[in-house]
């Protein structure tokens, strides 16, 4: 079974996602990061949405990989959950390493009780990055 999860996991690495979500690697996501990630809105589809938030949990489980990512979206919590490996995830980019955000919980679950503490650079990545879209 390993072989054949090692197998998938090869096919589904297409753009180096493994080596962004490893343990090992000390420039990867780690939970308080500020992730990108940019979907297709369905299969065969071309159209993409952006979604951007607060990386509040990794679950490593092989070929089942998932992050979770958070944001407050008009007042609201929004929280989404991704699947690494799915072939509807177009891209995935790290706006921000979690140096700011001193971060020594592995599960970040504390921050849906405190909607201010982490939230508040978000809106001005965000325009940053929309800046740096229109520009190309």
């Amino acid at each position: 079974m390993e072989l054949i999860t090692a197998q998938q996991i090869e096919k589904a690495n297409h753009d180096g996602r493994r080596e962004l979500f490893s343990r090992k690697n000390a420039e990867g996501v780690r939970p308080g990061s500020v992730v990108l990630v940019e979907t297709f809105n369905g299969p065969g589809e071309k159209t993409t949405s952006t979604f951007m938030g607060v990386c509040i949990a990794i679950r490593r489980k092989g070929i089942d990989t998932s992050f979770t990512l958070r944001n407050i979206v008009m007042r609201v919590g929004v929280e989404q959950r991704f699947s690494l490996y799915s072939p509807l995830v177009k891209n995935i980019k790290v706006l921000q390493k979690p140096t700011e955000l001193r971060v020594r919980r592995a599960k970040l679950f504390y921050l849906r009780d405190q909607p201010g503490k982490a939230f508040t650079s978000l809106q001005s990545l965000w325009k940053q990055e929309q800046l740096e879209k229109q520009q190309k």
